[in-house]
């Protein structure tokens, strides 16, 4: 890829970047259709953003995904998405174990107080929920599926631009949140180590990811892998094409559980 092309792409990109921010900024709640408008037999997807983004950050396509008919639930206890990998993931068993069926919401402080995790998933018989990714959120999802998922409750993920082998760009980033990121990070080691649960991962793949500096990009071994001729690690969340196989995905995990 030449140089003007690759400047001319990262500009792009980082215009989708401020779009993405500026959606975050201005929607502190979702939708109402996340969760009000639900076909029968579409299956819970939870939205897992990147690093410093919140829910917002992927509404373009969380709106995709809510109108085919999937409860769309997110996880504001992430916050900016700044914590560890591994106590992300913890933050995220804590929403899937406390989810309502498809047509609630997120079990209220005082209801999770008196009812145990079993009881609840017992009760509102919570399965087949699927991931949809971002960036790092690929990496809390697949520490999720390795360390969390022994009741099988998540079928499996659709990540986008995840960062597998880790991206040399993190050591440009003197942060312990994306030091994490760096492809010698013992949590990259650690997730490279479980490929046990690499089945249950779709990993869609920009043609050019300005931000995943690795050898294998977002290539994952075991997992289904699909390139996009997208070129951008954030326009790719905007794409039309890229929406169409998360859509797709979504419905292949679903049915293989």
């Amino acid at each position: 890829m030449k140089l003007h092309h690759k400047i001319k792409s990262w500009a792009v990109d980082y215009y989708h970047m401020v779009k993405g921010s500026v959606l975050m900024t201005i929607h502190k709640e979702p939708p109402k259709h996340y969760l009000d408008y639900v076909v029968e037999g579409k299956v819970p997807v939870v939205l897992i953003p990147g690093i410093l983004g919140k829910w917002g950050f992927m509404k373009h396509l969380g709106d995709k995904i809510s109108l085919a008919g999937h409860p769309v639930y997110i996880v504001p206890r992430l916050g900016y998405n700044v914590y560890s990998i591994p106590n992300s993931a913890k933050i995220l068993e804590a929403t899937v174990f406390h989810l309502f069926p498809a047509l609630g919401h997120l079990i209220p402080r005082m209801h999770m107080e008196e009812q145990s995790n079993k009881e609840i998933i017992e009760k509102e018989n919570i399965k087949n929920v699927v991931f949809v990714a971002h960036s790092k959120g690929g990496l809390i999802g697949k520490y999720f599926l390795a360390h969390f998922n022994k009741d099988r409750k998540v079928s499996g993920m659709v990540s986008i631009a995840t960062p597998y082998s880790g991206s040399a760009m993190a050591r440009l980033i003197p942060l312990d949140p994306i030091r994490e990121l760096h492809i010698d990070s013992k949590i990259i080691h650690d997730l490279e180590s479980h490929k046990e649960v690499n089945h249950q991962i779709v990993s869609i793949i920009p043609e050019y990811d300005n931000h995943v500096w690795a050898e294998k990009g977002s290539f994952l071994d075991g997992a289904e892998n699909i390139e996009v001729p997208v070129h951008g690690h954030h326009k790719v969340l905007f794409s039309p094409e890229v929406c169409d196989v998360v859509l797709k995905s979504i419905e292949k995990l679903s049915k293989n559980n």
